[in-house]
């Protein structure tokens, strides 16, 4: 029975969620818009590790992504994940966002975590032009080749957004803190670029990671 435990209980019946198969230790998951989720448990990782490894990729229309995954009851840690991603993929994670944006991604995240006491992220994002839609109200914005940069010093991640062409230029500064709290602000200048988000320039917003 545990050998063939579904795969539906990793993948729940979320919104994002178009079809699963396999099983836990081998299985894919559709993801709404096209892409599909396939993963392999990696047992000497689980067990140096503590927690449930797994190999993972994911591909479909502007998307050859792929990594290392371990889930723990307080979070999950991606490691080695590199590749191209259609922007999609950020409507599946985070389906509450008040938009929706249409480019693809080159990423190159050597780790990124949410388990508290240890939540963290570096890496960058490449992000083509695209564009982005507000919802409700269907408003497309069109939206410049952007770069998202990740570093950890200490005990905190510091996040910025930039222009592509234009590093100096700050358009998202947040902070991640390794117990897992969260702080962003768009500066004037993003407020102007990105008005979609609908954050007021220099309003500082708070929450999890």
């Amino acid at each position: 029975m545990i050998v063939t435990l579904p795969a539906s209980l990793i993948a729940g019946n979320t919104d994002w969620r178009s079809g699963v198969g396999g099983t836990v230790w081998n299985g894919e998951v559709g993801i709404a818009g096209g892409s599909r989720l396939e993963w392999h448990f990696a047992p000497l990782r689980s067990l140096t590790s503590l927690g449930f490894a797994v190999d993972w990729t994911a591909t479909g229309a502007d998307t050859d992504l792929g990594g290392q995954a371990l889930l723990r009851p307080g979070g999950v840690r991606l490691d080695r994940v590199s590749g191209s991603a259609d922007a999609s993929l950020l409507s599946a994670l985070q389906p509450n966002l008040p938009f929706a944006c249409d480019s693809t991604w080159q990423v190159d995240l050597p780790v990124l975590s949410t388990i508290a006491g240890s939540a963290m992220a570096d890496g960058r994002i490449a992000i083509d032009p695209g564009t982005c839609t507000t919802k409700p109200g269907n408003v497309a914005t069109p939206t410049p080749a952007l770069l998202l940069t990740a570093e950890h010093i200490g005990t905190q991640t510091r996040v910025r957004l930039v222009p592509a062409d234009q590093r100096r230029r700050t358009l998202m500064d947040a902070t991640i803190n390794e117990d897992g709290t969260l702080r962003f602000a768009l500066t004037g200048d993003g407020a102007a670029v990105l008005p979609f988000a609908g954050i007021p320039a220099g309003a500082s917003v708070q929450g999890s990671f």
